[in-house]
Order: structure tokens, then sequence, then C-alpha cells
């Protein structure tokens, strides 16, 4: 039979423990090689593009988020062309941090992750490891005469 003392130790390690599992997890899965993205619960959203300035002309980007779609996390938003838009997850693939805006065609993922992943702007794919899987991309829909953005989740 244990001594009290032994006793209490190891009650306060098992508390200690459970106490720091939970603030221990997010950081043990940033771990990872590869993050899984954000699940989003489906559907469609409207974006009125008068409202978004960045939107405005060609090259122009924006982050945004559109409730519990993309698991709450922000989704990055392009301008290609007149007609043509992209939408991918705004969630690094390798370290599941935010990447940033577009910088000269490339998408760069942010610090803290600062693993150096780099994905192309036309379609999300990885132009510089170590992410290894694409951007996850949502399906999109521009209507030109009223001037919105139909983002299929």
């Amino acid at each position: 039979m244990p001594h009290r003392r032994e006793f209490l130790q190891r009650a306060l390690m098992l508390l200690g423990a459970g106490v720091c599992a939970p603030a221990l997890a997010p950081w043990l899965q940033s771990c990872s090689s590869e993050t899984k993205q954000p699940t989003e619960p489906g559907g469609t959203v409207e974006l009125d593009l008068a409202t978004v300035p960045e939107l405005q002309r060609v090259g122009g980007s924006v982050k945004r988020t559109f409730g519990q779609h993309n698991g709450g996390r922000a989704v990055l938003i392009v301008r290609l062309g007149e007609r043509e838009f992209v939408v991918f997850s705004a969630v690094c693939t390798h370290g599941g941090c935010d990447v940033e805006l577009p910088q000269a065609g490339r998408i760069p993922c942010l610090p803290p992750c600062g693993h150096g992943s780099v994905f192309a702007v036309e379609d999300g794919r990885v132009l510089e490891g170590p992410a290894t899987m694409p951007l996850k991309r949502f399906a999109s829909q521009y209507d030109p005469e009223r001037n919105v953005l139909k983002i299929s989740f």
C-alpha cells in the first residue's frame, strides 16, 4: 500500500495530465505533416461585389469568412479576369495556418507556421513545399448582370 506522500504525488500527476492534455492537443496536431481541411456544412452564399473594393479590379483579392462554411475559417477570393474568380480555403494544407493574400501570382503561408509553403494563385497547386496537397477550392459562379459572386461550399 503506497504511503500518503506517494499517493498524493501520483494523484497530482494524473490531475496535471488531465488539465494539460486539452491545451497540448492543438499543438501536437500542428506537428502532423498534412493538416485536414476544415469541414463545411454545404450550401451557397452570394457576395455582392459592389461592397468589396478589393475585387473591383483584375488581380484583386480578399479574405472573408461566411459563418460556419469552411469550418468558420476564411476563404481567399481572387479576381483572375473580368469574369473569372477563384475561391480557396485560406487554410494551409500543411501547417493549418492561414495563407497570405497573393503576391506576384503566389500565395504564401503565414507565420507562425513559417514552413515556406507557397501555392499558385490560378489553381491552388503547391509551388513550394513542404505542403504536398493543393489549397481546397470552392466552386464559384459570377453573375455580371448583378455583379454577384455565388460560392458553393
